[in-house]
């Protein structure tokens, strides 16, 4: 049994992932903000756990999520925000969560990103999109240069069919591009996947809907 601290554990990805963890046997800390969703954590078999990235600092994180072994960063300031809270959630939030990954000596950290944002944002893209698009990179940026054994997973457009366990696994900047659909039940899989392959550590992968069983299609991609 291993235990698994999830930042923005609320999330549709995060409660799949959760869910999913608790079933394999996994302890999940599930990190919240709203304490009305803690009975939601506790349904999907998680232990939630209260810590708000915008107003508490890593030092507290990392108090809270001291014995996990492995964080997942699922954390987002959602698509009704503004340009503000993609600094301080989707930047800010990976940036304490990263620091107290550290403080707590949790080495393993995967993090949720999506295709492209390694990429300059495109012009003519909306304001607070492009915000959007700035942090997310500059937190894959800061994870990479963390020291810590990371994992960026890169989903396309997320999508709520029903997941296949399937799909096709890219390193960044090869085969996937903008434009395709990543079912976010699959990416949940594929997080549970990963947390399992060492072999996936320093690596950015793209996911997009395909037809290998997704640890296949994880070695496929690994195996270059």
């Amino acid at each position: 049994m291993s235990t698994i601290a999830i930042i923005g554990a609320h999330g549709n990805i995060a409660r799949q992932l959760t869910r999913r963890l608790s079933e394999a046997g996994d302890r999940v800390l599930g990190v919240i903000r709203d304490p009305g969703h803690s009975d939601d954590i506790r349904s999907d078999g998680g232990t939630p756990v209260l810590h708000d990235l915008e107003a508490e600092d890593s030092e507290a994180l990392a108090a809270k999520i001291g014995d996990a072994d492995a964080l997942v960063f699922a954390a987002g300031a959602g698509p009704g925000s503004g340009v503000a809270r993609k600094q301080t959630v989707d930047l800010g939030g990976s940036l304490q969560s990263i620091d107290a990954a550290k403080r707590a000596g949790i080495t393993r950290f995967v993090q949720i990103s999506f295709i492209g944002a390694q990429d300059p944002v495109p012009q003519g893209t909306d304001e607070v999109f492009a915000a959007y698009w700035e942090a997310k990179r500059a937190a894959d940026e800061a994870l990479r240069d963390s020291g810590l054994d990371w994992t960026i997973v890169k989903p396309g457009g997320l999508t709520d069919d029903p997941g296949t366990s399937r799909g096709t696994v890219a390193l960044s900047g090869t085969d996937l591009n903008r434009g395709v659909k990543t079912r976010r039940a699959d990416v949940a899989e594929f997080i549970q996947v990963v947390l399992t392959e060492d072999a996936s550590i320093g690596k950015d992968l793209d996911l997009a809907e395909g037809d290998r069983p997704l640890a296949e299609a994880l070695s496929v991609a690994l195996r270059g």
